[in-house]
């Protein structure tokens, strides 16, 4: 996919939105979309839940949108679980620390990219380090794996 920016953030959030908020106000801080773009993923959340119950249970917020001005992903880490609904079984859900939250112009690149994210969300050692290590070691990570 290229040139895409990936941005760390750590925080707290008391619920899924709150978490998807967290995640689109460093979007649009870092130029990447536009408020349209979190409104859209919100709404699709309440739709299609993207809580992938995997070993370390994660979520994957998303959303096809103009709004996007450049391909991005943010990655947050709370520091206590929040609760998203599962993308399997809309009335289940988990408990999650870490929530990618894509921002990918065109589906074709959405899907390649969707691909790659989940291959490296089923390997747990790669989650554990998304949990455990500096953010820097994280974004590093991610670019290596997934841009």
């Amino acid at each position: 996919m290229g040139n895409s920016k990936t941005i760390g953030i750590q925080g707290e959030a008391k619920n899924w939105e709150e978490a998807i908020r967290l995640c689109g106000k460093a979007l649009i801080e870092n130029g990447c979309v536009d408020q349209g773009f979190v409104e859209g993923c919100i709404n699709r959340e309440k739709e299609y839940p993207t809580g992938l119950p995997s070993g370390i249970p994660v979520a994957i917020p998303h959303f096809q949108s103009p709004g996007i001005k450049e391909n991005s992903i943010c990655v947050l880490r709370l520091n206590e679980p929040t609760v998203f609904y599962r993308m399997d079984s809309s009335d289940e859900y988990i408990e999650t620390k870490l929530i990618f939250n894509l921002a990918i112009k065109g589906s074709d690149n959405h899907l390649e990219y969707l691909q790659k994210l989940m291959t490296f969300l089923m390997d747990e050692d790669k989650l554990r380090i998304c949990i455990e290590q500096p953010m820097e070691e994280v974004l590093q990570l991610i670019e290596n794996d997934l841009t």
